[in-house]
């Protein structure tokens, strides 16, 4: 997420992917994917700064380097799908039925 901040001074967070485009007249206006607009006090140039380090941020493998430091949050989930029972397989092509056996 991007904190900008809006004309009012208020802090606002942005998520960097919901952006579609951005210009400066004078203003910088920032146009979300929903079809919102928003204006902040960063320049133009602030904001591809902040972008290109949110991506930087992002891609970069936090166990390179001398010092690896722990995820913040919950970890990933893994889910194993469940066993299927004999009972679910699907009936083999060509098997016989038990009254189809004697004739």
């Amino acid at each position: 997420m991007l904190k900008l901040t809006r004309l009012n001074n208020h802090t606002v967070a942005i998520n960097p992917d919901h952006i579609s485009w951005a210009d400066t007249t004078p203003d910088t206006t920032l146009a979300l994917i929903g079809g919102e607009k928003i204006i902040v006090r960063e320049t133009l140039d602030d904001l591809i700064r902040l972008v290109i380090e949110f991506r930087q941020a992002i891609r970069s493998n936090p166990f390179e380097g001398e010092r690896a430091e722990a995820f913040v949050g919950d970890p990933p989930r893994v889910t194993t799908p469940p066993r299927r029972r004999e009972s679910d397989a699907p009936p083999r092509l060509g098997s016989l039925s038990p009254r189809s056996e004697g004739r």
